[in-house]
């Protein structure tokens, strides 16, 4: 049996039970529920690390988590080139600190038949972040874990994904892992200047257009505000999550929760994060 072992750092999330649980708790305190009877697919959550973007993506996994307990889980991240072929994490489990998450093998095989994959080398963290969270809610639940390119392929994945859960008659949710607008000189990208006039740009109108993609669960639309206004750094796992789900049923989202690494931390530079949950 491969294990994969944790490879990022503490400061992505925690390192113990005790405080993976006490964050988690503090996280969803105060959400707002969905209405009675909402049917969900899975959302869209950030990877920035807990301290920053923790409770958008808590947030979207515990309403999920509500609304039904699937058999698998899937994770689609990102980090990818339109020219990459998408990235499968092939090991049989992966370690937490709230126990082993067993990955979904029956899945490989059915996939690599659908289109072309390549083996994901550890590392990355738009996956990793987010798997205490999948352990903590859906703690029977197996983990698939897919990154997406910023490509149509992405939309392929998703409904490769989506047929191949059909076929093996398991039930699925589906998560795909994404930030949005990376602004100031740490990125390479100020078109606004700095302070009060660039947060409130990134905000109103950057982030926002492709917010309003995803809410319209427009592939092509999030994939285009992305590549043309540096909104999103992971659309494909954004994307990849949007066509499973619609493949499913899903006809809307909502936007769960939505704020910036400016309002935690102050700073030239700061990042946008958005939960988002994917409805029938």
């Amino acid at each position: 049996m491969r294990t994969r072992d944790r490879m990022l750092p503490v400061g992505w999330y925690p390192a113990s039970v005790s405080a993976c649980k006490a964050e988690i708790e503090h996280f969803v305190m105060g959400t707002t529920p969905l209405p009675p009877g909402t049917t969900v697919y899975g959302g869209i959550v950030p990877h920035a690390g807990w301290h920053f973007s923790g409770k958008a993506a808590a947030r979207v996994f515990f309403l999920a988590a509500k609304a039904g307990q699937p058999q698998v889980v899937c994770v689609f991240g990102g980090h990818l080139g339109a020219n990459s072929p998408p990235l499968i994490v092939a090991d049989d489990a992966w370690e937490t600190p709230l126990g082993n998450l067993t990955l979904a093998t029956e899945f490989y095989q059915p996939l690599a038949k659908r289109l072309t994959l390549r083996e994901e080398s550890p590392g990355d963290n738009t996956i990793e972040v987010q798997l205490p969270l999948v352990k903590y809610f859906f703690p029977q639940a197996k983990l698939l874990a897919l990154r997406a390119p910023h490509s149509n392929t992405a939309m392929e994945l998703g409904q490769a994904v989506a047929a191949v859960a059909k076929e093996l008659k398991v039930s699925i949710l589906v998560f795909g892992s994404t930030d949005l607008t990376h602004y100031g000189p740490n990125y390479g990208f100020a078109p606004k200047g700095y302070g009060s006039e660039a947060v409130k740009w990134v905000k109103e109108v950057n982030d926002k257009k492709f917010i309003a993609q995803a809410l319209k669960l427009d592939s092509p639309g999030m994939l285009k505000a992305a590549q043309q206004d540096q909104s999103a750094c992971s659309a494909g796992g954004a994307v990849a999550a949007v066509a499973a789900a619609k493949a499913q049923g899903a006809r809307k989202a909502a936007l769960i929760d939505y704020y910036t690494s400016y309002d935690v931390m102050p700073g030239d530079s700061f990042v946008g994060y958005a939960g988002i949950v994917l409805e029938g």
